[in-house]
């Protein structure tokens, strides 16, 4: 079976403001040849620091920015040749969800106006589209009472909420969630994930879940892909890199997060993991 998503042999570079008039701008590498598959309904953590690239990726799978080298296909179309028609089935089977939930949702819009945007790809009657927003909120756990508010009248979990329902109204196969709790609370990361998680098992969902914190990626990943400068160093099932990582760079991202001992805390992860996966089995 055909990935959902694929990128094969992507590379895409930015050009640096010039340093002298005339001067030729200097460049900056953001991904270098990086290939990488993911399936229908599987979620598919990428971690890395800043500046890896992991965001650079996630908006070139759903057409935000464009590739300069390589193919990125979806749902079986190449965004670099897809035609109008196919942009539009595209912007509904793939939506995004950012870092930042107030910095995302348009603090002029009502919480209905702001969720049910996206229907505008779909043309639907007013009656119908009105459903879709009563629904989506309902999914994440909002009631209508929220319709006629405003995003700054919402704790910060809460707007992230929103951004989701809104993200779902369109029923996508694709989330692509750009770091979509480390803006939160901790104690309100663990609701938003399972919320995450919850949602994807009960439509099916395929999500690329970008975070530079592998405890993060760890709580919902069926697969784990770390970058390091633009390129995948490591690519494995969660339970297998969380007890065993090959690569030196992935060994140091978790020796930062699962101190003070490292090994026994990867082990105790991966364990977790596994005893979840069986559970759900």
């Amino acid at each position: 079976m055909a990935p959902l998503l694929e990128f094969r042999e992507v590379s895409r570079h930015y050009r640096l403001p010039r340093r002298r008039l005339f001067e030729a701008a200097a460049r900056r590498t953001a991904l270098d040849h990086v290939s990488l598959t993911l399936a229908a309904g599987e979620v598919l953590g990428l971690v890395g620091e800043s500046g890896s690239g992991k965001s650079t990726l996630g908006r070139l799978a759903v057409g935000l920015e464009r590739a300069d080298a390589g193919v990125v296909r979806l749902d079986g179309i190449d965004l670099a040749t897809a035609g109008r028609a196919d942009w539009r089935r595209l912007r509904c089977r793939a939506q995004m969800v950012f870092q930042d939930p107030f910095g995302s949702l348009d603090p002029r819009l009502t919480v209905a106006r702001i969720v049910a945007e996206p229907l505008a790809l779909l043309r639907l009657p007013a009656a119908e589209a009105a459903a879709r927003v009563h629904d989506a909120l309902a999914e994440v756990g909002l009631g209508a009472e929220t319709l006629d508010r405003y995003p700054h009248e919402f704790s910060g979990g809460q707007r992230q909420r929103i951004a989701i329902a809104r993200a779902l109204i369109t029923r996508p196969k694709l989330l692509v969630a750009d770091e979509p709790v480390s803006a939160l609370d901790v104690s309100v990361q663990a609701q938003v994930l399972n919320l995450m998680a919850d949602l994807g098992r009960r439509h099916g969902l395929a999500y690329l879940l970008i975070s530079h914190d592998l405890t993060v990626v760890a709580h919902l990943a069926d697969r784990i892909a770390v970058m390091q400068a633009g390129r995948i160093v490591e690519v494995g099932r969660t339970a297998e890199l969380l007890t065993a990582p090959r690569h030196p760079y992935t060994r140091a991202l978790l020796d930062a997060v699962l101190p003070p001992d490292p090994a026994r805390a990867r082990a105790r992860l991966g364990l977790v993991r596994r005893k979840r996966q069986s559970g759900a089995s």
